[in-house]
């Protein structure tokens, strides 16, 4: 494509709005019977020459729930998981528009004023360092004139913690995510992880930790307040990490010591591309028809 600026009227790319438009143009509108990724892949192909394995990343990273906040896809299939199981072949799911993904295309058309899905999602769950916020929060800033939407919140859930004040005005800072614990009967539970982490690398670093802890080659042993975690997540609890405590342990020095392992926190590098009240400020909302129409989706 001749340009890889977002868009001005919703803040997505080009390749992302090029696999929204490949859709539509399938007739797999909201409603609509959905097609086969293959087949949206084969359109963005010809119309853009974009890589299909790359391009149908992007695609599912548009429709699952632990990658962004307003789903623009409706995907029916086996779409990977939070612990990291890739999707499969696109030839395998199918796609169709959700009513946020034909706001935008109605927006980009012209036929509803802008809708400011950049300004919800962010960069951060495609490599870059615009975090995301709140869709309500965001909404209700820009229909109030408000100069703030609240703190950056990620579609995993989880902590943000580090200078967010710094963040907000514009400066380049890292921020903490950590996953979010609860107890349960003597045992923590983790349901929301970091935006970026699957569950289960989350997994794999705490029993690594907890063999480490035991002693080894080299290793003196040290004692531990944890002594297993297992993965209890279902299609209907969805992601459910149980951590046992070791006997006798204080469930907050373990959550303290789960805390201190990575990927269960993890540093990212975050900027806006300008303080947040001139982002919200300086957004141009047109008729304000396409913020109307997100605020109604949002139940706003």
């Amino acid at each position: 494509m001749a340009s890889r600026a977002a868009s001005a009227r919703t803040g997505l790319g080009p390749l992302e709005l090029a696999l929204l438009d490949a859709v539509d143009l399938l007739g797999a509108d909201v409603g609509a019977p959905p097609v086969r990724g293959r087949d949206v892949l084969d359109v963005v192909d010809r119309r853009d020459a974009l890589g299909g394995r790359y391009a149908w990343q992007a695609l599912v990273d548009l429709g699952v729930p632990w990658r962004v906040h307003l789903p623009l896809v409706e995907l029916d299939g086996n779409c990977g998981t939070q612990l990291g199981d890739r999707p499969a072949d696109p030839e395998f799911v199918e796609v169709r528009l959700s009513p946020f993904g034909s706001l935008v295309l109605a927006a980009e058309r012209g036929e509803v004023g802008p809708v400011p899905v950049g300004l919800v999602e962010g960069s951060l769950y495609r490599g870059g360092k615009v975090p995301p916020f709140h869709p309500a929060a965001v909404v209700g800033a820009l229909l109030a004139g408000e100069e703030h939407a609240g703190l950056p919140q990620m579609p995993t859930g989880g902590t943000v913690g580090g200078d967010v004040v710094g963040l907000l005005a514009g400066k380049p800072v890292q921020l903490t995510l950590g996953c979010t614990f609860a107890a349960e009967v003597g045992r923590l539970v983790i349901t929301e992880i970091p935006l970026g982490v699957d569950g289960g690398m989350i997994v794999d670093a705490i029993r690594s930790s907890i063999l480490t802890s035991r002693g080894g080659a080299g290793v003196r042993p040290a004692a531990c307040p944890v002594q297993d975690v297992q993965d209890e997540t279902t299609m209907v609890d969805g992601l459910r990490l149980v951590v046992t405590p070791s006997k006798g342990s204080d469930l907050r020095y373990a959550v303290e010591w789960l805390r201190a392992l990575w990927p269960v926190t993890v540093g990212v590098d975050c900027r806006l591309p300008a303080p947040q009240a001139e982002r919200l400020a300086g957004w141009d909302r047109g008729d304000g028809s396409g913020l109307r129409a997100l605020a109604d989706l949002l139940k706003i």
